[in-house]
């Protein structure tokens, strides 16, 4: 069977609001995905192809999320039937 994920990114593919329509889904189900600790201080921000860019809220926090990056990935990609190829970390501004 289908992920939901997948059936509503058919539906995104292509258009301009796309890679939005990512960052919103990924949005209302962070602290499920990645659980409440990292969801107060990281945030999904931009998609593009396949790059998902999380941005870390919390300056104290950056060593550890990146210490923790590839099982962040692993843990999106399970998510997204492996949409999500790679993610990259910026510090919020």
């Amino acid at each position: 069977m289908e992920h939901l994920f997948d059936i509503l990114l058919s539906l995104q593919q292509g258009t301009a609001r796309h890679g939005e329509w990512v960052v919103t889904c990924l949005q209302g189900a962070w602290s499920r995905l990645v659980g409440d600790r990292l969801a107060a201080v990281c945030r999904p921000a931009r998609f593009s192809d396949s790059e998902l860019v999380v941005e870390i809220v919390d300056k104290d926090w950056e060593e550890a999320i990146r210490s923790v990056q590839p099982e962040l990935l692993d843990k999106l990609r399970a998510a997204t039937g492996g949409k999500i190829g790679a993610i990259s970390l910026t510090l919020s501004k």
